[in-house]
This record gives structure tokens, C-alpha cells and sequence, in this order.
């Protein structure tokens, strides 16, 4: 229960208003985007079989989603989202795109699913940041694995810093720099950062690969990084 009170807080950023706008906005936000869910497919496609279960933690718009379903037609997804918003986009959007049937989106977290699911991957990116290391983390990673097939990869995508590390201020600073060559107005980078300092759940990457161990996530690959921004690969024991 904790746990997903401390979720439903994290809820509260992505409003109905800002899931219209979300795929627009999060490539000015986050450096090499469209990069990270390219190299997620190619990754995803090298280790999975042609027909295969897929859970997207954290679907969002179904941006994930769409992008694997085009590029692996035989894959089917569970999508697990707390933002009505966000699925209310994400449903006309897998509409659209005919993938209705491919594709079950669920209004909730990863422990409205049922634990028997054995699932072929699972993907969450950028959404654990959201969540506080009181054992928050520890426990949504736990419940992935539980729903993976032994062996089944996780790729995962963070913020993560020592915010008491010169990296992160170092880092921060040219962040928002890169924001704002992308066209971001200030004055929105500077509300963002503001919201990004008081509720974004900061941690190290040493506890990423801590917590992903602790999961029973035994072997973890970096593939990815970009400013505070970092992804690993990460196979269930």
C-alpha cells in the first residue's frame, strides 16, 4: 500500500492537459530520446524469439509500445499505467494503429498484475526516478521480476546522480542548457528544473545496480547515457 501511494504522487505530473503534449515535450527534455527506444528495440529484438510477451512499466502514450510493435510484429504487450491521461492517449493511439489486439493496457501498477504472468522482457524507462528508495524502488524492480520468465531481460532508463556530487551540479547545469538550444522557453526549463529537484527520487548509479541485484537481476549492462540520464540491460537470474 505504501508503495503505491508513493506512486500515485508521482501521478500528479502527467494530467490529462500534459499527456496531449507529452511526446512533443519529452524530446526537448531528455537528450537522444528517439536514440534510447531505438536501441531499446534493436537490443529487445537480438535476445527475444519471433512471438513473445512483452510488460511496458510506465507505458505512458504507448510510445514504447508502438515502436516495438512495428519493428516485431509477432510480440504481444501488457502496458501498466496509473495516468488516466496518459492511457486515454495511449488507447486512441494503439486504435489507430490497429494494434487493439496486441496490446492490453492496464490502469495501474505492476501489482494489479497477477504474479503467475511470465513474461519474455520487461521495459521501464524513466519512470523509477519517480519513485523514493524506502524501499519503493526495491519493490516495484522485485515485482517485475516476479512476472519475468528466468533469464527474461529488463531494460530500465533513469535519471540517477549523487546530489551531493559535483557530477550533478556539473551536469545539471548542462542539461538545461541543452533544453534551452532545443527551443524550450526559460522560463518552462526553469519550472521544470524546479520540479525536477523537489520530487524526482535521485540515486547513484551504484544503487541502481545495487537494487537491480537485490531483485535478482544478477547481470547488468550499461547501454546508454546522456547527461544524468543512464540505461542498463539487466537479466533475471
Amino acid at each position: 500500500m505504501a508503495d503505491e501511494q508513493q506512486q500515485e504522487k508521482s501521478v500528479k505530473h502527467f494530467t490529462d492537459k500534459r499527456a496531449q503534449v507529452y511526446d512533443d515535450l519529452i524530446r526537448q527534455v531528455v537528450p537522444g530520446y528517439d536514440v534510447l527506444h531505438k536501441m531499446t528495440g534493436l537490443l529487445l529484438q537480438a535476445e527475444l524469439p519471433e512471438e513473445a510477451r512483452l510488460l511496458v512499466v510506465g507505458s505512458g502514450t504507448a510510445s514504447e509500445i508502438k515502436l516495438l510493435a512495428d519493428a516485431s510484429p509477432q510480440w504481444r504487450f501488457t502496458g501498466v499505467e496509473p495516468a488516466a491521461g496518459m492511457n486515454a492517449v495511449a488507447r486512441q493511439r494503439l486504435s489507430d494503429a490497429g494494434l487493439d489486439e496486441r496490446a492490453h493496457l492496464v490502469d495501474g501498477y505492476v501489482t494489479d498484475l497477477a504474479e503467475e504472468t511470465n513474461f519474455d522482457a520487461a521495459v521501464m524507462l524513466l519512470v523509477m526516478h519517480f519513485v523514493q528508495d524506502d524501499g519503493s524502488k526495491e519493490n516495484l524492480l522485485k515485482g517485475i521480476a516476479k512476472r519475468l520468465k528466468p533469464g527474461a531481460p529488463l531494460i530500465l532508463a533513469d535519471l540517477h546522480a549523487d546530489v551531493e556530487g559535483p557530477r550533478f551540479k556539473r551536469f545539471l547545469d548542462h542539461w538545461r542548457d541543452w533544453q534551452l538550444s532545443s527551443g524550450m522557453p526559460p522560463e518552462q526549463v526553469e519550472k521544470g528544473f524546479q520540479t525536477l529537484i523537489k520530487d524526482v527520487a535521485f540515486v547513484p548509479e551504484e544503487r541502481i545496480l545495487s537494487l537491480l541485484h537485490e531483485a535478482g537481476f544478477k547481470t547488468v549492462e550499461p547501454f546508454y547515457g546522456a547527461y544524468l540520464f543512464g540505461a542498463w540491460i539487466a537479466w533475471k537470474e
